[in-house]
């Protein structure tokens, strides 16, 4: 399971309770009932969305067990993953810009049909029984390509479909929705793999297609040159013709960012302005750092326990549950998370969630059962959606919606620095010295990277959502 915050993957907003009319065009003071799914887009980007989070969840289940089965080897297996990763964490910073230059509807399009072409080809030469690892190494190569690219489209899309007071529940909401995909990819995965190595690409292959399909359905997006309304919900073209009179226009923060990019320094300045601005501000900073590093180490983790249970060709399927028991306490975090987050303060919600997810990956190296570990894994992600609809809301009020692509380019690129070094090291580390010792050092690790986390006191003291604007200017935090 990808477990990896949506500090470096999303894009989360938050309640803002003072009346003022925020930079993006939004009405802060909109009915917070609202619903998501009328008078938006937000249904045909779920299901868009929800077809590359079950294609994710399949291939990242099948690709290391699919490369170990061919290989007889889990550094190989491993190194397939931390290959991916770094091509895709080359490519996040130009993606950044792409993102925030060009359509996002039309990239999210572009997303689906590589991938359509990727997986139908691997599928195709597994129907043959010419599945090599060559194979899976040029697939590994261009799926980083498309990841570094256009891979965080769909979640910097989102901000322009959904008004900013429905986004917390929009992210609650899609956590839960990515445990129960995560929940049925993983057994999936491994019921494909007994029926053949070319199915779970085969599968892959259509939810790619069905992904193209929901996105080209989208009209109603935030894309520069575009209007919204006064609630800040984007409008149709058509629509926004016949109400242009009522629309606004993209405030100064618009048309400031759709500057021509005219040179290469220039081009270069605005690769990098998302990068360098996590990594000059302290608060930024530390919590980025701390986040990919323990999030690295927990899903190296979990691979490390899928591999060491599916070297048995009869436990493939035994192996999908770890996989099962972490959506299973994501799930249930996500039936709290709104709850939480409304009434407990965020500092107490985010330290909350640091502590359970080393307890449960330290616990869960220990255990000697399979069973134990299910049940420390499962409690180590409880914390997981709340946490994310804390840091990440707080840290949207910090974002302009025009430097989205950039910023999050600057996330996945620190977070993909680390995780494919400590993913493959910990391949070689479990060929070497067994799975047990790797696991325990895995686990201390993420003990000691949530520990620059926990001890800001800029996220410690953080209040419940309602207080974030004064934190904000009491803790002097810049925004970008």
């Amino acid at each position: 399971m990808n477990t990896e915050m949506i500090t470096m993957a999303a894009y989360i907003g938050t309640v803002n309770n003072q009346s003022s009319t925020q930079p993006n065009g939004h009405n802060s003071h909109s009915n917070t009932t609202e619903s998501l799914w009328r008078g938006t887009d937000y249904g045909k980007w779920f299901v868009a969305d929800s077809c590359t989070s079950l294609s994710s969840s399949i291939q990242g289940f099948a690709m290391p067990l699919i490369a170990q089965t061919v290989t007889g080897s889990p550094a190989q297996a491993t190194l397939l993953d931390s290959i991916m990763t770094m091509i895709s964490s080359v490519l996040r910073l130009p993606g950044g810009v792409v993102q925030d230059k060009y359509d996002r509807k039309k990239l999210m399009i572009a997303f689906g049909l590589i991938g359509f072409a990727l997986f139908g080809i691997c599928a195709a030469l597994g129907w043959a029984g010419l599945l090599i690892y060559p194979v899976l190494m040029v697939l590994a190569i261009c799926l980083g390509i498309r990841s570094g690219l256009l891979g965080t489209t769909s979640n910097t899309m989102l901000r322009g479909i959904v008004p900013d007071q429905l986004l917390p529940k929009a992210s609650s909401l899609n956590d839960g929705r990515d445990a129960a995909l995560e929940l049925a990819g993983a057994p999936v995965g491994g019921v494909l793999i007994g029926g053949g190595l070319w199915l779970p690409f085969a599968v892959s292959a259509l939810l790619n297609l069905l992904e193209t399909a929901a996105a080209m359905r989208i009209t109603k997006y935030w894309h520069r040159g575009g209007r919204t309304n006064t609630e800040g919900r984007a409008l149709a073209d058509d629509e926004a013709d016949e109400n242009g009179d009522a629309a606004n226009i993209t405030q100064a923060a618009d048309e400031q960012a759709t500057t021509t990019i005219s040179s290469a320094s220039q081009y270069w300045r605005e690769m990098f302005s998302g990068f360098r601005w996590l990594l000059s501000e302290r608060f930024e900073r530390r919590l980025i750092l701390s986040s990919a590093l323990a999030f690295a180490c927990f899903n190296s983790f979990l691979l490390i326990t899928v591999l060491s249970i599916g070297s048995d060709p009869s436990h493939v399927v035994s192996a999908s549950f770890m996989n099962v028991s972490v959506s299973v306490g994501v799930i249930v975090g996500s039936l709290i998370s709104s709850v939480l987050v409304q009434h407990v303060r965020g500092g107490i919600v985010a330290v909350s969630f640091y502590v359970l997810m080393s307890i449960g990956a330290l616990g869960a190296a220990l255990a000697p059962w399979i069973l134990a570990r299910m049940a420390f894994l499962a409690i180590s992600l409880l914390a997981l959606p709340a946490g994310n609809a804390v840091i990440n809301g707080f840290q949207s009020l910090l974002i302009n919606k025009e430097h989205m692509g950039r910023v999050f380019a600057g996330m996945g690129m620190i977070e993909t620095i680390a995780a494919p070094v400590i993913t493959f090291l910990s391949g070689i580390a479990m060929q070497h010295w067994g799975y047990s010792v790797t696991s325990v050092a895995l686990g201390l690790c993420i003990v000691a990277a949530a520990i620059p986390a926990v001890t800001m006191r800029e996220l410690v003291t953080l209040p419940k959502p309602d207080g974030w604007e004064d934190h904000i200017r009491k803790s002097g935090l810049t925004k970008f």
